[in-house]
């Protein structure tokens, strides 16, 4: 399966405010490992909003901050809970939110990556 290669670029004022309201602060060269372009994590074809992993909770590990956004590129963060489901070729866990769309982080391939 071939991931989504929808991405945009991410509005800093709006993420910082994300994060402010689910961890309260930020501190000191935190923001430098913020992004500044989501690129969807789904499979190509989803559907719905894309989505990008874009912040992780200090104090919630079973959560994280998700990027979410339609064809338009208007953006919304939410946070929400790690897919449980673990399995694939090393057993790992999938890297994509709870209840995301069609198939887990492990069965999505990029033809460029593999190719080189």
């Amino acid at each position: 399966m071939h991931p989504c290669q929808a991405t945009t670029p991410v509005p800093p004022v709006p993420l910082l405010f994300a994060i402010l309201d689910g961890q309260g602060r930020v501190l000191g060269n935190d923001l430098e490992y913020a992004p500044t372009r989501t690129h969807c994590e789904l499979a190509l074809g989803h559907p719905g909003e894309h989505a990008d992993h874009v912040w992780d909770w200090d104090h919630e590990p079973d959560r994280a901050l998700w990027a979410r956004w339609d064809t338009g590129g208007a953006m919304r963060f939410e946070s929400v809970r790690w897919c449980e489901t673990s399995g694939g070729p090393d057993a790992d866990a999938c890297t994509l939110y709870r209840e995301h769309a069609q198939g887990h982080s492990w069965s999505l391939r990029d033809p460029a990556t593999e190719a080189a």
